[in-house]
């Protein structure tokens, strides 16, 4: 029963979004709501695991923890940046690259911490 009136629920949005005068810029006002949320609840999350990992974050030595910050900063700029690189194909390279040499970075220093 719970998921009939969780249907119902999104229809009736849903209807309401299509239907009612305006609706367009209610759901774009609702979608923008919701991402602000997300993004806050994520940046809340990393700063918590800052502060219970900062020991171990410092214990990594000051190369290490270089790359650690500028890949996690790359992969932000890369992912706000998407879609203006995803519209072209050579961006959409730029990017898959950009993401694998931050992942190998993160790779390292990930190994390198279970080391200690």
């Amino acid at each position: 029963m719970k998921h009939a009136r969780n249907i119902a629920i999104i229809v009736a949005l849903a209807v309401a979004v299509v239907a009612v005068p305006g609706g367009s810029d209610t759901a774009g006002l609702i979608g923008a709501v919701f991402s602000l949320a997300i993004v806050s609840l994520i940046v809340f999350f990393a700063g918590r695991l800052y502060r219970d990992r900062q020991v171990d974050i410092y214990g990594l030595g000051d190369v290490d923890r270089a790359i650690l910050y500028v890949a996690i900063g790359a992969i932000v700029l890369l992912l706000a940046a998407s879609g203006r690189l995803t519209s072209t194909a050579a961006g959409t390279l730029v990017e898959i690259a950009g993401l694998a040499i931050c992942a190998g970075g993160l790779l390292r220093v990930f190994r390198n911490w279970q080391r200690y």
